[in-house]
């Protein structure tokens, strides 16, 4: 680290030597003569060759709380109702679920604040674990993230859009097995093309997407309210409560179900050396989006049961679908249409963000030096994301990633656990480190607990999935000491850091200069 801050001092002062002598020069000299107009083209070379290639500061406040809202519960709020119906019981005791697992991860969410914030690099979890647990913890956490995290959310996102746009086609019948996937492949593609560009150009695009969101839970809202006075929607009232489980199990398992309903906000914590002031913007967008998603999707499963019974409500998984279908013969077109941009849009904050957790594993030697290359002209790290990309293109054509699903919320719920850890260990090991944000002791003992228990209930309800999640992530270890600590064989590592020149002189890229 100390390395790295002497290299920008270096650079930077530099920098502010050349532009002071250019001062001096200009001013020394009442007029120009040509050869003084080239010593000026010879220190603007200068000058341009020593501008940093790094990650840039483009994220704003509105910008943070687009990708919030794009990611956090992702599409889960046009599907997921049904399961947490089914464990509630009644429509009533499901919304209350609804705004319990909101509350609980922004008080989890504003607890790994504190931690990121204190970093303020890129890499998110990988980099907070590295840093405060060390080396081998880092790496065996980011081996599991890509397993379980990155490539199957990478694959799920490209397949859900995939799958809505073609149910635009299909209407009677589910589309074909392979053209879903080609499809999802293009899009995946498509996307991973766009966050080869400015970060300026995707976050202006993510927020067209997120705003495709918004407006699809309006419009749901709203039909919802309009229905509450039909003799429909006063019947659906009038049983709301109806059939409410009192079972603690079932209770537990519904609250873990709406819990995951709003995961998704880790994701911001990797972009915050690309966030323009994190210490306020950050705290501020996670409040800000959870509030609006938290209101507006108890408000949405509101709207669902004044038009659908709970009986109408349990035979279908895409729940909005339905909701459409009950009220005009063209709402499921344009819900299928927003549900899908919806899609897209989650899947441009995952390749937006996730690649950097390769690029910042790549600055401390736990992935090929070329994956901290950056475009020069975009300042984007391209070799990250295409080999993300590559994986989660795997994952999608090999089918893999709905089995994966349940594997998928162990690793995050164990994640969440570990983010807290650091949390506390920082608070002991360096109780005087500056904190640009602080919460109180009891948020981050009370979201332990009940992640805790929650990570516990999974174990019980999958323990197959455990096992496998335990197995692979073990497999880390040798591999640490193989790839990381003993590099072998080297002839390997040797052919794969000559993968950098090729891709400097094909891609124009450059290693990250600081």
């Amino acid at each position: 680290m100390e390395t790295i801050k002497n290299h920008r001092c270096k650079a930077k002062d530099h920098e502010h030597e050349e532009a002071l002598s250019r001062e001096s020069f200009i001013q020394g000299n009442g007029g120009h003569k040509p050869r003084d107009v080239e010593q000026l083209k010879t220190k603007d070379v200068i000058t341009e060759t020593l501008k940093k290639v790094e990650l840039k500061r483009t994220i704003t406040f509105f910008g943070t709380v687009a990708i919030l809202i794009a990611n956090i519960g992702g599409t889960g709020i046009f599907i997921a109702p049904t399961t947490i119906l089914s464990f509630s019981g009644s429509p009533g005791m499901a919304m209350v679920m609804w705004l319990a697992g909101g509350v609980m991860q922004v008080s989890m969410a504003l607890c790994v604040v504190e931690v990121a914030l204190m970093f303020n690099r890129a890499g998110g979890p990988y980099y907070f674990i590295y840093q405060t647990f060390g080396e081998l913890p880092g790496f065996v956490f980011m081996w599991g993230y890509l397993i379980f995290i990155a490539a199957p959310s990478w694959a799920l996102g490209a397949y859900t859009a995939s799958l809505y746009s073609l149910s635009l086609v299909f209407k009677d019948c589910d589309p074909p097995e392979e053209l879903v996937k080609l499809i999802a492949v293009w899009v995946m593609i498509s996307v991973i093309a766009i966050n080869c560009t400015h970060m300026k150009v995707i976050t202006i695009i993510q927020k067209f997407l997120t705003s495709c969101k918004i407006i699809a839970l309006v419009i749901i809202i709203i039909l919802g309210l309009i229905n509450i006075p039909t003799d429909l929607g006063q019947e659906n009232l009038f049983h709301f409560m109806d059939g409410t489980r009192s079972e603690v199990g079932q209770i537990a398992l519904a609250l873990f179900a709406a819990f995951y309903g709003f995961g998704g906000w880790p994701v911001i914590t990797i972009l915050t050396e690309e966030m323009k002031h994190p210490e306020k913007n950050l705290p501020r967008g996670l409040l800000l989006s959870f509030s609006i998603l938290i209101t507006t999707m108890v408000a949405t499963n509101f709207a669902y049961y004044t038009v659908l019974s709970k009986e109408e409500a349990l035979r279908s998984d895409a729940v909005a679908m339905l909701f459409g279908q009950m009220l005009h013969p063209l709402m499921p077109v344009v819900i299928a249409v927003l549900v899908c941009l919806c899609s897209v849009g989650t899947l441009n904050v995952l390749i937006m963000s996730q690649p950097r957790m390769l690029f910042a594993a790549g600055r401390n030697g736990h992935m090929p030096k070329f994956m901290t290359m950056l475009h020069k002209k975009f300042h984007t790290p391209w070799p990250a994301t295409f080999t993300l990309g590559l994986l989660g293109i795997i994952m999608v054509l090999s089918g893999s990633v709905l089995s994966l699903v349940a594997a998928i919320s162990l690793y995050a719920g164990c994640m969440i656990f570990l983010l807290l850890l650091c949390l506390f260990t920082l608070r002991w090991k360096s109780p005087n480190a500056p904190r640009p944000f602080k919460v109180p002791l009891v948020l981050p003992v009370c979201a332990c607990v009940l992640t805790v228990s929650l990570v516990f209930l999974s174990v019980l309800e999958k323990p197959k999935e455990l096992g496998f999640v335990a197995m692979v992530v073990a497999l880390g270890v040798p591999v640490y000491f193989v790839c990381i600590k003993w590099q072998k064989p080297a002839k390997l590592f040797n052919s794969v850091d000559s993968i950098g020149k090729y891709l400097q002189l094909l891609l124009d890229l450059h290693y990250e200069k600081n």
